[in-house]
């Protein structure tokens, strides 16, 4: 019986050291740490000739991922002094985040050796550099920590810490994506129409008109490749969402999840006059979230809902595009876009919410 009891106490104690004003240290460590990686990205749009891994915008990057490491994994040393296992020392959803840890750290030392033998990459290069996306893998592990926390907690309503998580989630992609994003380059945008008219290249390519490529075609092509791309990874993180929680999130919560996202990117490429078109698709989502009730059990509601988001985020980010820069692009171009954006979240619906199959039992 007094073991019984021991036991008892002793998940109390460990179920105490999380919980949700715990989350909210992490969320908001974490909302530094990533706001010093779109720190270090504004630098590196403003100050080309960077080329050393010791920049004071690095260290804004790196204090916050080191102030995320503590608060991580003081809760592992802490209570394996008291001879708990690993998995019972830690808040329930941090044991990935100590994993994500440990590999941005490893991350780390690679990319500082990494910069060192090959130099300092720029543009897409640096998106796709090895050593950096070692460093998202382990960041979007610790960034969805209060995520993962409140998804195993009983819950009546999400809590606001794992709605931040999800921004940082999404945003994470937005920064491993910038050469696909629409505030990375906003190719409708009037200013980005091409004044040439051939794409130069080393040698013609036949499929092509004329055997070279028309400038107009790599434009619109870059443009509504990054709707769909961006739609996809959008559709994703509020589906995921709805999966959870569904009309319990909380009112506002992807108001917050679209501009957090859209406060980081916007603000490291100058971008943040698209900010209010983001705003209001995301009060958009939270109205159709109360309104349509999206769940697995109400799959009609739920397919909507994923067509619907997506189509009106972008149909608002052309209508902020037209009115703060012009849309050189035709109607029958963006308009398409739109749908096809609509469409993917209707896509990604079937899977969360697949159809019966006949003579198949659930499990």
């Amino acid at each position: 019986m007094s073991t019984v009891v021991a036991e008892v106490d002793r998940h109390r104690a460990v179920s105490a050291v999380g919980g949700v004003r715990y989350d909210a240290l992490v969320a908001a460590l974490c909302t530094v740490f990533l706001g010093g990686a779109y720190l270090d990205v504004w630098a590196h749009v403003h100050v080309p000739e960077l080329e050393t891994f010791f920049t004071p915008w690095h260290a804004v990057f790196y204090a916050g991922f080191f102030a995320v490491a503590v608060v991580t994994i003081g809760p592992l040393l802490r209570r394996r002094g008291r001879g708990a296992t690993w998995s019972d020392a830690l808040p329930a959803g941090y044991d990935r985040s100590v994993i994500g840890v440990l590999v941005f750290a490893l991350g780390g030392v690679l990319d500082m050796l990494w910069h060192v033998v090959f130099g300092v990459e720029a543009d897409v290069e640096a998106l796709l550099s090895p050593s950096h996306l070692l460093l998202a893998s382990g960041a979007a592990l610790f960034l969805t920590g209060p995520l993962r926390a409140a998804w195993r907690r009983n819950d009546r309503v999400a809590p606001w810490p794992a709605i931040v998580s999800l921004g940082l989630l999404l945003s994470i992609f937005s920064f491993f994506t910038q050469y696909a994003h629409h505030f990375g380059r906003p190719w409708p945008a009037a200013g980005n129409r091409p004044t040439a008219t051939v794409f130069s290249t080393v040698a013609p390519d036949p499929v092509f008109r004329n055997a070279e490529i028309q400038n107009l075609y790599v434009a619109h092509g870059f443009g509504v490749g990054a709707v769909l791309l961006q739609a996809v990874l959008l559709s994703a993180i509020v589906l995921l969402a709805v999966r959870r929680w569904g009309p319990r999130l909380p009112v506002g919560a992807f108001t917050l999840v679209f501009g957090l996202n859209a406060v980081l990117i916007g603000a490291a490429r100058d971008q943040l006059h698209l900010l209010p078109g983001v705003i209001a698709a995301g009060v958009a989502a939270d109205v159709m979230l109360r309104v349509l009730r999206p769940s697995l059990a109400r799959a009609r509601s739920l397919r909507w809902f994923a067509l619907a988001v997506p189509g009106v985020y972008f149909a608002l980010y052309f209508t902020n595009l037209a009115l703060t820069r012009g849309v050189w692009w035709s109607v029958p171009l963006w308009s398409g876009a739109v749908v096809l954006a609509g469409v993917v979240g209707w896509l990604a619906s079937w899977l969360l919410a697949p159809p019966a199959i006949p003579g198949e039992t659930c499990p």
